[in-house]
C-alpha cells in the first residue's frame, strides 16, 4: 500500500450538510477507526457548487478554521472540493481568478489539499470554450493543470485531486478501455493530480481489482476510490447500516485511496466508518478482512449509543436485527433474508400448511413490532429520529404480514380478499413517486418491460418485496389509484 494512501470519509452527498458537532464527532470516530482523511464537498453547500464563485462569509471562514483545527487534533487530513462545472468557462481568466481567490481564502484558513470536481454535470462547453478546446476532457484537464500549477507555485508539495464527468464504468462509452474522454484525460492531466472513481457503477456491489487496473491503465495513474456503498441520497426511504463489503483488500495495492461517501443522516454512519477502519487495517497488515467480524466489533462499540429509558431495554440482538433489516443497497442481513425465505415458503404452500416457516415468520414480524417500540424509548432522540421512519415502515409491513397470515389460515374461498382496514389506497405507499414506480417497473437486470410483471427490483429488496408478494396473493387493492 502506498504511503500516501487516503482512507476516510467524504461528506459529498446531496442533502443537508452535517453540523459542526457532527463533524467533530466524525473526527473522533475516524481517529478510533484509524482513518486519516476527511473530504469536505457537500453538494448542497451553496458555495461549493451552485454559487461557487461567491466567497465564504467571515462566520463561515471561522467555521472552516475551527474544522481544520479539530481535524488536525485527531491526525486527520482535510480536503476541500470545489465544483465549478455547472457554469464555468474553462478558458476564462476571470473564472480562473475566481477559483484561485476561493482556494487562496481557504489556504489562509489552514486547508492545504484541494479537489476540482466536474461530476454530475451536462457534458457540454460554451461557445468560447468550443472554439478553444477540442472537447470537455481537454478543457477540464487544461483548467485543472492551471489550478495545480498555481497551488504548486505557493507550495511545491501541494496535493490536488480531480473528479471527472464520467466517474464510473457505466458512464464510459463505449467502454472504459475505449472511452475518448478517459483516454484524453489520462494523456493531458498532470500525472501528479489524483483522479476519483466510484467503480464499475455509481453504487457498485463489488469493486473488482481488475476493473480498477483497467481504469488505471486508461488514466495512466491508480484512482482514488469514491465509495458510494453506504450513500443513500438517491433513495430517501433507505438507510444502510451494514458493513464495508465487496471491496477486496488488494485495492490497497491498485488504488491511491478509498474514501466512503455514506448516509446523509450522520447518526446512521457509525458502522460504515468503523468497518472501513477494519478494512484499512487489513490492507495495511496484509490480514484477511472479514466483514462479519468487522460488523460484530462495530456493533459492540455502537451499542452504548442505544441507551433507552427504563423500563425498556435494548440489547445486542435488537441492534443486530435493526442492521439486518437496514443493511446494504444490494443485500439484506441474515435475519431479513431468513424472514423473506420463510414468507416465500408460506406463500407457496396451501392455507394452514406453513408449519415451522410460518411460526418463524410470525415471530419475526412480532420482533419488528417490538423493535420499533424499543427504539421509541431511546435517550438519544437524534438517533431515534434518524431511524424512526424506516422502522415505522418495517412495523407497518410486519402488521400486514401478520394479518395476511391470519386470513390465509382461514382457507379463504377463491375470489375473496384480505383487507387490513388500515392500509388504504392513496395513503399506504401512495404519492406520485410510487405511482411512477408501478407504471415503470424495473426488473432485476435493470431493464423495463410493461409486457411482463415486475420482479420487485423497482421497489428494492426486503420489506417492499414482502408487500409485493402479499398484495399479489391476497387481493389487497393497489394503494396507488
Amino acid at each position: 500500500m502506498s504511503a500516501r494512501f487516503l482512507s476516510g470519509v467524504i461528506e459529498g452527498f446531496y442533502g443537508r450538510p452535517w453540523s459542526r458537532e457532527q463533524r467533530h464527532r466524525l473526527f473522533r470516530w475516524m481517529a478510533d477507526a484509524g482513518l486519516d482523511t476527511y473530504f469536505h464537498t457537500p453538494k448542497d453547500d451553496l458555495k461549493h457548487r451552485t454559487r461557487w464563485r461567491m466567497p465564504y462569509s467571515s462566520s463561515e471562514q471561522e467555521a472552516f478554521r475551527d474544522l481544520v483545527r479539530a481535524a488536525r487534533r485527531h491526525g486527520i487530513r482535510m480536503l476541500y472540493g470545489l465544483g465549478p462545472g455547472l457554469d464555468i468557462e474553462h478558458g476564462s481568466d476571470a473564472d480562473f481568478r475566481a477559483i484561485t481567490r476561493k482556494l487562496g481564502m481557504l489556504r489562509e484558513l489552514g486547508i492545504r489539499d484541494f479537489v476540482l470536481l466536474f461530476d454530475d454535470i451536462a457534458p457540454r462547453l460554451n461557445a468560447r470554450d468550443r472554439r478553444r478546446f477540442p472537447g470537455e476532457a481537454a478543457a477540464q484537464a487544461w483548467l485543472a493543470n492551471r489550478v495545480f500549477a498555481w497551488l504548486r507555485e505557493a507550495d511545491p508539495a501541494a496535493w490536488m485531486g480531480f473528479c471527472p464527468t464520467p466517474y464510473c464504468g457505466r458512464m464510459c462509452h463505449p467502454s472504459v478501455a475505449t472511452s475518448p474522454y478517459l483516454s484524453e484525460m489520462g494523456r493531458l492531466l498532470d500525472p501528479a493530480i489524483d483522479v476519483f472513481w466510484t467503480g464499475p457503477e455509481i453504487v457498485p456491489e463489488t469493486i473488482p481489482t481488475a476493473s480498477v487496473r483497467e481504469v488505471a491503465t486508461v488514466l495512466r495513474r491508480p484512482p482514488v476510490i469514491w465509495d458510494n456503498l453506504h450513500a443513500n441520497d438517491y433513495d430517501a426511504r433507505r438507510l444502510y447500516l451494514g458493513p464495508m463489503d465487496g471491496r477486496p483488500t488488494s485495492l490497497g495495492r491498485t488504488t491511491r485511496g478509498l474514501l466512503t461517501n455514506p448516509n446523509v443522516e450522520f447518526e446512521a454512519d457509525f458502522v460504515a466508518v468503523h468497518t472501513l477502519g477494519a478494512w484499512v487495517r487489513a490492507v495495511r497488515t496484509g490480514e484477511r478482512y472479514d466483514s462479519r467480524r468487522a460488523l460484530d466489533a462495530a456493533l459492540t462499540a455502537w451499542l452504548p449509543a442505544f441507551r433507552v429509558r427504563p423500563p425498556a431495554v435494548f440489547g445486542p440482538k435488537d441492534l443486530r436485527l435493526l442492521v439486518d433489516c437496514l443493511h446494504l443497497p444490494h443485500s439484506q442481513g441474515t435475519g431479513a433474508r431468513r424472514w423473506l425465505a420463510d414468507l416465500d415458503t408460506v406463500l407457496a404452500r396451501p392455507p394452514g400448511a406453513g408449519g415451522v416457516a410460518e411460526t418463524r415468520c410470525r415471530a419475526m414480524a412480532r420482533r419488528l413490532l417490538d423493535l420499533h417500540e424499543r427504539l421509541t424509548a431511546l435517550e438519544d432522540r437524534e438517533l431515534l429520529h434518524t431511524l424512526y421512519r424506516r422502522t415505522w415502515e418495517l412495523k407497518e409491513e410486519a402488521i400486514l404480514v401478520l394479518r395476511y397470515l391470519d386470513w390465509w389460515r382461514t382457507d379463504p374461498k377463491p375470489g375473496t380478499g384480505c383487507h387490513s382496514g388500515e392500509h388504504l389506497p392513496g395513503t399506504y405507499r401512495g404519492g406520485l413517486a410510487a405511482a411512477l414506480q408501478r407504471r415503470l417497473p424495473m426488473h432485476s437486470d435493470g431493464g423495463f418491460d410493461h409486457r411482463r410483471p415486475p420482479t420487485g427490483g423497482g421497489y428494492g429488496e426486503g420489506a417492499a418485496a414482502i408487500w409485493s408478494a402479499v398484495a399479489e396473493r391476497s387481493g389487497i387493492p393497489d394503494p396507488v389509484p
